[in-house]
């Protein structure tokens, strides 16, 4: 599934686990430069099942500045943290 996110930017979700884990690709549109981005709920830990998905998902990307904390009611506990990772080469689709 695609949808518009933010200004000039549009997500490819490849995990949807809404209301704990979603997790994708964010690309600009007019640049396409493209990352990959993980949006887990707070209170998702080490250890859980969801956050080892989102471990395999990243792939041991690393992330592009720091994790933001974002209020959102539609997310568990009413808050999720954003991470921008970069792309790796392997993430890459001709």
């Amino acid at each position: 599934m695609t949808f518009d996110l933010w200004n000039g930017h549009v997500t490819t979700l490849d995990i949807d686990e809404r209301p704990w884990l979603l997790a994708g690709r964010l690309t600009d549109v007019e640049t396409g430069e493209s990352w990959k981005f993980t949006y887990l709920s707070r209170w998702v830990q080490p250890g859980d099942r969801r956050y080892q998905q989102m471990l395999d998902f990243v792939g041991g990307a690393l992330p592009i500045g720091e994790p933001q904390t974002i209020t959102d009611p539609d997310m568990m506990f009413g808050a999720s943290i954003l991470t921008l990772h970069e792309l790796r080469p392997m993430d890459v689709t001709a």
